[in-house]
């Protein structure tokens, strides 16, 4: 009996085990048929091939350019650099993961993509982001997209369970980099690349940091028709020039020899945890960025030093605890007294607070007292 009871079972769960088998080579397989052709797309399509690096020599560049660029290089004592760390982003090479049809997947144009600074480990964020305001069904009829920046990892464990996410999502997009705190710079830089190069049929870039909740129904329903029609624009929480001072020591320690004879930043500059850009800024400042530089700063080099080197930008101050803030209660509280009348559209969020700041927000936007009348155009 014990026999036949095995003989019984080896017959039932060896189909099984085969079928298994087969549906995981189908699923494996069409997955290395989508990374081969994102690899091909990546080497074939136009605009890569489009985006090679802007000359270094100076008799290409205009009097006013090299001007700007001549005075950042002393202002940074670049002459203690080589060129591989002046200009870091000149190596950034290939993309490790990208769905180059991210942004044109069943739509001619987006009205948003919001790229997600994130770190490697942090999956839970960018889970939620996707069931959240990343989710464009809550949205439509307006069309956003999300993307995840991030680097390489270290961790050999790490790293598969990246692929599987990606795989899973396709929505994040690595650089050849590693990604670690003072490579903030390069990524926000490899940002610039990847929007100019797979996402530029979006009118608005929306960059935020992975600890971020974004009111997308306030954005969408007001602020978009404060930042229609603009052109080489950004709007965010601005640091004017002269404002804020360079600090000698912490975490933001910035050498004595850079900078040397400044007390504050001399650009005008972004808190980088929120920014919005015009789309038709991310060719140019990716292009700038292959002669100017390099800072850690992210905040300072990506929405100060290179908006500067372009020229022509507009900045629209978007003010802490405004538009922006820092702390969750205050856009708690103020969403709970104003309703849809409250001007915050993003807050930095410790995970604890998520969920409910979340429910919170859908629930107004769900209710019968909101409406698209009531929208407050700041």
């Amino acid at each position: 009996m014990k026999l036949k009871c095995l003989k019984l079972r080896r017959n039932v769960l060896l189909p099984i085990f085969g079928l298994n088998l087969i549906c995981f080579m189908i699923i494996f397989l069409e997955n290395v048929k989508f990374f081969q052709l994102a690899i091909l797309t990546e080497t074939k399509l136009p605009t890569t091939t489009a985006l090679t690096a802007v000359p270094t020599t100076t008799t290409t560049i205009n009097p006013t350019l090299a001007r700007k660029l001549e005075k950042i290089k002393v202002d940074l004592n670049d002459s203690q650099l080589t060129q591989e760390t002046m200009f870091p982003w000149r190596n950034i090479g290939r993309y490790l993961m990208l769905d180059p049809y991210l942004c044109k997947r069943g739509v001619e144009s987006l009205d948003i993509i919001l790229i997600v600074h994130t770190a490697p480990a942090n999956l839970h964020r960018r889970q939620r982001i996707r069931e959240t305001f990343g989710n464009e069904s809550f949205f439509l009829p307006f069309r956003i997209r999300v993307a995840f920046l991030l680097g390489k990892t270290q961790n050999k464990t790490l790293e598969r369970v990246l692929w599987f996410e990606h795989v899973t999502y396709n929505d994040t997009v690595m650089g050849d980099f590693l990604d670690s705190y003072y490579n903030l710079s390069i990524k926000g830089v490899m940002g610039y690349r990847w929007v100019s190069q797979y996402c530029s049929n979006s009118k608005y870039v929306f960059k935020i940091d992975d600890d971020v909740i974004v009111n997308m129904f306030k954005l969408l329903y007001s602020f978009y028709n404060h930042m229609s029609g603009k052109r080489k624009s950004i709007f965010c929480n601005l640091w004017y020039k002269g404002t804020m001072p360079i600090l000698r020591s912490g975490k933001w320690k910035v050498e004595s020899n850079v900078f040397a004879k400044y007390k504050t930043f001399p650009f005008d500059y972004c808190s980088g945890f929120v920014v919005i850009m015009t789309t038709d800024l991310m060719r140019p400042m990716y292009l700038a960025a292959q002669n100017t530089p390099g800072f850690w700063i992210d905040d300072v080099y990506l929405f100060g030093m290179l908006p500067h080197v372009v020229g022509g930008v507009t900045y629209y101050n978007y003010a802490l605890n405004k538009n922006l803030t820092l702390d969750v209660k205050t856009a708690i509280n103020c969403t709970k007294a104003e309703g849809p009348k409250c001007g915050i559209v993003a807050s930095v969020t410790p995970d604890n607070d998520f969920w409910g700041y979340w429910q919170l927000i859908k629930n107004m936007y769900a209710s019968e007292s909101w409406n698209v009348e009531n929208k407050v155009v700041i």
